[in-house]
């Protein structure tokens, strides 16, 4: 059990700290390098006599600028959450004005409230965090070379024949040099996956599913850090933004079911074209598409509907390690 909270609101430069006695109090701020966070150690010491172990650290996850302090932190055996900030903005309820000495007291105090169901951060294997990191790369390739075509798209009637035939010469000599960084990282990502055993195996596993292809696969391991994250197909449906909530239910009056808007949208729209192969190819659910549709459910909810039944699939057959067998024959 921890003893002892602590709240961090962290920059590029700088981070804030406040610690819990009786009530949130504030420490100060400290550069947001190892000799800060050494710094921050030595200060917090003179104001506790409880061990570093019973320590727990809340603060925001703000990308690269957390990162190293979560990982110092981790090595030095420090308990910390790297939390979602909307999870504290909301815990705040009405607050008047915002500055980081405010910011690190929130945190100290949805820390020290949490401390009964807050678990501790813990890091992504070196191979989860290059596959994540080629992810990224490659989305920024593909979105680079998607704008190619858009932009002249839009400047067409702007240009005149000569300067727009060579503007879209050179579109193409980008395109080629894009499709070929895009080759390059894929098949990076593919190599990474085959580092370990349990990732090659589990990407196998997830691609004998009709409609999940190698970049969908790669998705689902990075992000569920290789299915040990998340339990179950609900829970990171629910994560994905493709698991149905009921809204507006108050007394007697029934709201629609929906998904919400607060999801990873990029999983999202890789599971959106995935189920919309698989109601074409895959014999099964093409049929209940089908069926769904003849019942007048709208095209939107029945792709939804085959999203989940994708998710069931792959958290089944990774929990039994054994690839996806059509159990019907369709004719």
């Amino acid at each position: 059990m921890y003893q002892f909270f602590i709240g961090c609101d962290i920059s590029k430069l700088f981070f804030d700290i406040s610690y819990f006695d009786e009530d949130p109090k504030y420490l100060g701020r400290f550069s947001n390098d190892s000799e800060g966070f050494k710094l921050m150690v030595e200060s917090l010491r003179k104001k506790t006599d409880i061990p570093e172990t019973s320590w727990f650290v809340c603060l925001e996850n703000t990308g690269v600028y957390s990162k190293a302090m979560v990982e110092w932190l981790i090595s030095g055996q420090i308990s910390c959450r790297e939390e979602n900030p909307l999870k504290i903005a909301r815990s705040i309820g009405i607050k008047r004005g915002k500055s980081d000495k405010a910011d690190s007291k929130s945190m100290c105090r949805y820390a020290f409230e949490k401390r009964y169901s807050i678990k501790p951060t813990k890091l992504s294997s070196p191979l989860i965090i290059n596959l994540k990191k080629l992810l990224s790369r490659r989305e920024f390739l593909f979105k680079q070379k998607q704008s190619l075509s858009l932009t002249l798209k839009e400047q067409k009637a702007e240009l005149d024949p000569a300067l727009l035939e060579l503007m879209e010469a050179q579109n193409k000599e980008l395109a080629k040099v894009y499709k070929r960084q895009i080759q390059e990282i894929e098949k990076q990502i593919e190599q990474t996956i085959g580092e370990e055993d349990s990732l090659k195996k589990n990407d196998e596993l997830t691609q004998s599913i009709t409609g999940i292809g190698p970049v969908i696969s790669a998705y689902l391991i990075a992000f569920t850090e290789n299915f040990t994250c998340f339990t179950n197909a609900r829970k990171f449906a629910s994560y994905c933004g493709v698991a149905p909530f009921v809204h507006n239910q108050s007394g007697n009056k029934q709201g629609k079911s929906r998904v919400s808007h607060m999801a990873n949208k990029k999983i999202k729209s890789l599971l959106s074209m995935g189920a919309s192969a698989s109601a074409m190819y895959d014999k099964e659910l093409r049929l209940y598409y089908l069926r769904k549709l003849k019942e007048s459910k709208k095209k939107g909810v029945v792709l939804n509907a085959v999203k989940n039944k994708l998710l069931q699939r792959v958290f089944a057959i990774i929990k039994c390690q054994t690839p996806y067998v059509k159990l019907m024959n369709y004719a």
